[in-house]
């Protein structure tokens, strides 16, 4: 799976796709809530037939946003 996740103290290491290219979140908006939020609502946005929101895994956030990547970036693109 492409992607990296990785969480320490609440702080994640993972990218969103903003302005057609990824993007690291400075610091203070690389936690959990603000990063697989931002994914969530997207994927969310995307996938009419996920399964309930709130029942998604961390991994399951980054699988369908992964899915997500190429379309982001060109529709993105400033």
């Amino acid at each position: 799976m492409r992607g990296n996740f990785r969480a320490f103290n609440g702080l994640v290491r993972a990218t969103v796709i903003r302005r057609g290219e990824n993007e690291k979140l400075k610091k203070g908006a690389n936690v959990f809530d603000v990063v697989y939020g931002e994914m969530l609502l997207q994927i969310c946005r995307d996938y009419p037939g996920l399964p309930d929101a709130r029942t998604l895994k961390a991994h399951e956030i980054l699988f369908f946003y992964n899915g997500l990547s190429p379309e982001l970036r060109k529709h993105t693109k400033g």
